[in-house]
């Protein structure tokens, strides 16, 4: 994720992150939720720059838009996305004028642990290599959310908890409101937060992970994660983690050919007895016979 940003950081402001907006922090920001490149200006495709690849979203600002959720906007706005999927000359531009503008720009790494890819791929109605771009309509609600993204309402640990709020849901605008489904945001947002903390643990079994943790990850209740938690993929996330575990210590033992004690190290048991008696219950057999195959 460093390198993605690095690139976004580094580049001119003529090329593809473009016309930051005078009088306001041009800075570019990662959001860890939801995983992309936050400015204030537009993402523009150059033709004759070669693109950074991922998913870029900007939301120009209707001159007329209210400056935040809790103000009237008046109309709908532009939005435009585009997806690059290779590191060459874009081929096409696009432009916003000089009207204010937010920009969020997502790595493919973030899209998969979002689990989003074939809601991108359904967007853009194409696989191929290259670059496709789409201008969307940008609703009263998504006007209203890059107006706060971009005069953040609130200051200090406030604001970054804002941007990522409200990046996701433009995201899941972006990419579901332009197919006619019925958007409940919360309910979107909190999808996509239960993807990510799924994806999180997937990235790192090894990492000691906690109810509480994950929890606050999903920004919700102890209780509210264990229930939705359920709901949305079938079983407890204790139990998800362990069956995750303990798939890829088999997979270790036989392909690689680890010890049981590495084996179990490696996906985060600290106590190779206290493994091996999950891996029986979960298979039927002892870790030790894997080694045998």
């Amino acid at each position: 994720m460093q390198d993605f940003y690095n690139q976004i950081a580094g580049r001119p402001d003529d090329d593809i992150i473009g016309s930051a907006q005078r009088g306001a922090s041009t800075a570019p920001q990662w959001l860890d939720f939801p995983g992309c490149v936050f400015i204030r200006g537009e993402f523009r495709a150059d033709p004759d720059q070669p693109a950074i690849v991922g998913l870029f979203i900007s939301v120009a600002l209707d001159e007329g838009a209210g400056r935040g959720i809790l103000t009237r906007t008046t109309g709908a706005g532009q939005m435009t996305a585009i997806a690059v999927r290779e590191s060459v000359a874009v081929g096409g531009s696009v432009r916003c004028g000089e009207r204010p503008a937010i920009g969020l720009a997502l790595p493919q790494a973030s899209i998969d642990g979002l689990g989003l890819g074939d809601e991108v791929r359904a967007l853009f109605r194409t696989d191929a290599l290259g670059t496709a771009i789409v201008s969307l309509t940008a609703s009263p609600r998504v006007q209203a959310l890059a107006a706060e993204m971009f005069s953040p309402p609130v200051a200090g640990n406030a604001t970054q908890l804002l941007l990522s709020a409200h990046a996701a849901e433009i995201v899941v605008h972006a990419l579901f409101g332009e197919r006619g489904i019925v958007l409940d945001p919360a309910a979107d947002l909190q999808r996509v937060r239960l993807q990510s903390v799924k994806a999180r643990m997937d990235a790192d079994l090894a990492y000691p992970w906690s109810i509480d943790e994950l929890a606050r990850n999903a920004g919700l209740s102890r209780r509210s994660f264990n229930q939705k938690f359920q709901m949305a993929y079938g079983e407890s996330a204790i139990d998800y983690l362990r069956a995750r575990r303990l798939d890829a210590a088999r997979d270790l033992l036989i392909h690689q050919r680890l010890s049981v004690t590495e084996a179990a190290f490696r996906v985060g048991y600290a106590h190779p007895a206290n493994f091996a008696t999950a891996f029986r219950r979960h298979f039927g057999y002892s870790p030790s016979r894997c080694q045998r195959t």
